[in-house]
C-alpha cells in the first residue's frame, strides 16, 4: 500500500470516528483529549514491531522510548525480548490504562513503563532508540527535537514514514510495510 493511500486511509478513519462519535467533537471543541490528539490509534503489526526493534539494534540495558505508544505492545517488546528499558509515551487514557495493564500481566514493571504526555513536549535526550509511528506532517514536526536532543549514535526507526529531506540509512519491507532507520550522526564542530 502507498505512504500516500495509508495517510489517507488513517485521516479517514480519524474523521470516521468523529463522526460517529459526536462526544469526540465536543471534547476537541472544549479543548479535550481529541483536540490533543494528532495521529489516531492504529497498532503496528507484531511482525513489524519485530522488525523495527530488530532494525534500530536495541540491546539489554538500552533505553527504547516509543512516541505514540498506543496498545504499548513496542515497549512491551523491547522489554520483554530484549531487556531494554522501556518507555512509552500516549495521551489516550484507555490506551495508557490498557498499555499499563499489559505490561503488569507480562511483569515488566521493572524495565517498561507507560507516560501519559504529549509526544511533542518529550525530551528525548535519555532514548538510546526512539520509535515512531505517526503521520509525515508530525515526523517533521519531531524531526528537530530528535536531532538536537539524542546523542550520536542513537537511532530512530519509523514504521510506514519517512523524515522528509532526511535520507534514511536503510529501509525495509516486512509484508509490504516499510520501516525506515535513521542514526544520529556525530555532531559538527562548532565554527570558530
Amino acid at each position: 500500500m502507498s505512504r500516500f493511500r495509508l495517510s489517507l486511509m488513517l485521516a479517514l478513519s480519524l474523521l470516521l470516528a468523529q463522526a460517529l462519535c459526536p462526544a469526540a467533537g465536543a471534547l476537541a471543541q472544549d479543548g479535550g483529549l481529541e483536540s490533543k490528539k494528532i495521529v489516531p490509534f492504529v497498532p503496528t503489526p507484531q511482525e513489524v514491531v519485530e522488525a523495527m526493534l530488530e532494525l534500530g539494534q536495541v540491546r539489554k540495558g538500552e533505553v527504547v522510548y516509543d512516541l505514540g505508544s498506543g496498545d504499548g505492545r513496542i515497549v512491551i517488546t523491547a522489554a520483554k525480548k530484549y531487556g531494554a528499558r522501556a518507555v512509552g509515551f500516549e495521551i489516550d487514557p484507555d490506551l495508557i490504562k490498557q498499555s499499563r495493564d499489559a505490561i503488569r500481566k507480562e511483569g515488566l514493571e521493572h524495565l517498561a513503563e507507560i507516560r501519559e504526555q504529549d509526544i511533542l513536549t518529550v525530551d528525548v535526550a535519555p532514548a538510546t532508540v526512539v520509535t515512531l509511528y505517526l503521520l509525515p506532517d508530525v515526523n517533521l514536526q519531531i524531526r528537530p527535537n530528535l536531532l538536537n536532543q539524542l546523542k550520536p549514535g542513537s537511532r530512530v526507526v519509523s514504521h510506514a514514514f519517512s523524515m522528509g529531506d532526511w535520507k534514511p540509512e536503510k529501509v525495509v519491507r516486512v509484508n509490504g510495510r516499510t520501516v525506515y532507520l535513521w542514526t544520529i550522526p556525530e555532531k559538527a564542530p562548532p565554527k570558530k
